[in-house]
């Protein structure tokens, strides 16, 4: 894209990455910012493609086998994560018990890019969740957390 294009607006850029065009939207910036350097909503939207990861998370559920004592089980499956070796997968399931909610959570270390792991669910029904992500100065940094998924 040329600097000088009359078409390269931070607007153009947000259209990109809402469509997930991300390599697009960062030309756009970057002419943006080559035409005027202090243009706020171009560096901000900069600041936002800076922040964003490419990690992906899924959960898949697998039904038990009858005839088995093993219950449900969850898949995790992540793509693209930054300095893995630090990082951390988090699966939250929950279940309504009577009034109240009962909450199991497990973790596994991603230790590579691209893996996967599998557990077994604690509940004959409920919704699992599954976040991956890192401790940045005390704080849980999420980089990716996949769609909340419910079993019968």
């Amino acid at each position: 894209m040329s600097d000088h294009d009359p078409l390269a607006t931070p607007t153009l850029a947000r259209l990109y990455m809402g469509q997930g065009y991300f390599d697009r939207a960062r030309a756009v910036l970057e002419a943006c910012l080559s035409r005027d350097a202090t243009d706020g909503h171009a560096l901000a939207l900069v600041a936002r493609l800076q922040a964003r990861s490419d990690a992906a998370l899924t959960v898949v559920l697998h039904a038990a086998q009858p005839g088995t004592t093993q219950g449900d089980r969850a898949s995790v499956s992540w793509t693209a994560v930054g300095q893995a070796e630090d990082c951390h997968v988090i699966v939250v399931a929950i279940t309504q018990t009577g009034a109240t909610a009962a909450t199991w959570v497990t973790s596994t270390r991603a230790r590579t890019a691209f893996g996967g792991w599998e557990c077994t669910l604690p509940f004959p029904r409920g919704s699992v969740c599954a976040s991956v992500g890192r401790i940045v100065d005390g704080d849980w940094q999420p980089l990716a957390v996949a769609r909340p998924v419910s079993w019968p």
